[in-house]
């Protein structure tokens, strides 16, 4: 990875010698404080010095200056809104948030949106190396693109080469500044963009924690989020490998692209949250990415939908529930053969692999095609590749149309279902639902929402005390034994899979432990292990990176770094 260069052209290349980091923020455009009105007929909502109004029938729709929107329904005797932000510059997606609307005076509440920031951050290690070269690494943590470079200077202008990609620029003569102009390929916004020299220990996210020393274990914070925290010794769990791990993550940096660049680790055992770890500038209040994890509680979702009474069951067909799509593309007996089951399994038999780049119902080509905006209608009309139920096929386009399963017999919102179901009786303080596109503009039930580390490992311990959260139902323990049985095998490196969430068995100090978990895409991993009465996830950046990168936080991390621990 190094890449020697000429000693002329290294004397002026080792001037910019050092960490160079640049900050991109691009919004959100409108949050904070709300307040509504009744206002006769009407209602207004006032946000950031911005006002919109809406209709005085529930639900109440408003519509902000820059495409943000506001949707408020009546809960329990109070106000409850969902905030939906326009698309993000950094991703391209959309997200909703919730807020919830307090009493201020006759007819008037006031609640606080948080809707997710949109920032990017761009990193440039510049060193030098003992035989007289210079090395560059040129990084955007946020979707874990590039990597090293070779830097070359002519003057003041730079030129840095990674692969095909080539990335020019120029240093201003003072030495404190450097801008480079970033390509499209390399993001998805290109132009100038200004970099300014930092310390190393001083560029958060770029080196796993400031300032570190030995690590020294503590109990995790008490906040108002429903969790008891305890000490590892307390439950009975040996502190020495899980220290040994941190330890090891803090001296990781964003230099080797392959690393484990994890963002946080959260245990807890026995009800009991007893570690809860954070790297790379991420923090407890901090919403992170848990890509595919979001498939399992989409399975979740279901059960909870049909405890409500929604008309279908794993065995229904599907598509009788979606009548208001027909008729519907590439006519196929198969298609109505095709049963709930079979999307949550990955076995529908749509011609839709996300490991394939050719295939027609890919993420990848659902999401960036334009002709059918609802993603419902385009899952439905995809052709047939194989027999409903025959062959499990990482597909998440499938999955994502179980939302309209869901929402189509509960008559509720996506967004407002999982609010009322599962982030009010969980406790859920912040998080954010990545939202369809127009027209239908709902939950995409794919993967892709912002949760916190500590709420979201509450789901697994639903699986630990029967469904209960703090001695509040939250869903059929039956449902949660149904998701966890081995029910296929999905193509390539998955494994055995249940209703959307994956099973593991380890073999560990002569033991066989059994562990349910959800993941996704970079290393966000959620583990269940009833056998140990413990839960562990793991959120991390690897994004695109999984043989080499996020996999070993399966095949090694949890196995001699965890499971040793309750085990000793």
């Amino acid at each position: 990875m190094t890449s020697p260069i000429p000693l002329a052209v290294a004397s002026i290349a080792l001037g910019l010698a050092g960490i160079w980091q640049c900050t991109l923020t691009f919004g959100p455009p409108l949050g904070g404080r709300v307040t509504l009105r009744a206002e006769g007929a009407r209602w207004n909502a006032t946000a950031g010095g911005h006002s919109a109004t809406s209709p005085a029938a529930f639900p109440l729709r408003f519509r902000f200056p820059g495409g943000t929107r506001l949707a408020v329904r009546r809960l329990r005797g109070g106000l409850a809104g969902q905030w939906t932000q326009p698309p993000l510059v950094t991703s391209g997606e959309a997200f909703a948030t919730p807020l919830a609307f307090a009493p201020a005076g006759r007819g008037v509440w006031v609640g606080t949106a948080r809707p997710l920031p949109d920032v990017a951050h761009f990193f440039l290690a510049v060193r030098a190396r003992p035989d007289g070269s210079v090395r560059a690494v040129l990084r955007n943590p946020e979707f874990n693109i590039g990597g090293p470079a070779v830097l070359t200077t002519d003057g003041d202008s730079v030129q840095l080469t990674h692969g095909r990609r080539v990335v020019n620029g120029w240093r201003d003569p003072s030495g404190r500044e450097l801008t480079l102009y970033l390509p499209g390929a390399l993001a998805d916004y290109a132009g100038p963009v200004r970099f300014t020299r930092v310390a190393e220990e001083n560029a958060v996210g770029y080196v796993a924690r400031r300032g570190h020393g030995p690590y020294v274990y503590r109990v995790p914070a008490t906040i108002p989020d429903g969790w008891q925290t305890a000490s590892m010794q307390s439950v009975g769990l040996d502190p020495k490998p899980v220290v040994a791990l941190v330890q090891s993550l803090l001296g990781e940096s964003l230099d080797d692209v392959h690393a484990p660049y994890i963002q946080s680790l959260t245990i807890a055992r026995h009800g009991k949250l007893v570690l809860d770890e954070y790297f790379f500038g991420s923090g407890r209040d901090r919403p992170h990415d848990v890509r595919s994890a979001g498939k399992s509680v989409t399975t979740l979702m279901v059960g909870r939908a049909m405890e409500d009474g929604a008309p279908f069951t794993p065995r229904s067909l599907v598509y009788p529930l979606f009548p208001q799509y027909a008729p519907f593309a590439h006519p196929d007996p198969r298609k109505a053969r095709m049963r709930v089951a079979d999307l949550m399994t990955m076995s529908s038999g749509l011609a839709c692999d996300d490991d394939d780049d050719r295939s027609p119902g890919s993420e990848d080509t659902m999401q960036s095609q334009s002709r059918a905006p609802d993603w419902y209608k385009f899952t439905l009309d995809l052709p047939m590749a194989h027999d409903p139920g025959t062959a499990s096929i990482y597909c998440s386009a499938g999955i994502n149309l179980l939302g309209g399963v869901i929402s189509g017999g509960s008559r509720a919102s996506l967004v407002d279902a999982f609010y009322d179901r599962f982030a009010v009786p969980l406790q859920f303080r912040q998080y954010g639902m990545f939202v369809t596109p127009p027209p239908r503009s709902v939950a995409y039930m794919g993967g892709g929402d912002y949760f916190v580390p500590r709420d979201f490992l509450k789901f697994g311990e639903l699986f630990l005390d029967r469904g209960h959260w703090n001695g509040t139902r939250v869903i059929d323990p039956s449902w949660l034994r149904a998701v966890s049985m081995r029910r296929t095998t999905v193509r390539g490196e998955l494994g055995e899979y249940g209703y959307g969430w994956h099973l593991y068995e380890y073999q560990v100090r002569g033991r066989t432990i059994r562990a349910i978990s959800a993941g996704g895409n970079g290393g966000q991993l959620l583990f269940v292990f009833p056998q140990l009465d413990m839960t562990v996830l793991i959120m991390a950046a690897n994004y695109g990176d999984y043989l080499r990168g996020w996999k070993q936080f399966i095949e090694r991390i949890v196995p001699r770094n965890i499971l040793p621990a309750a085990l000793h």
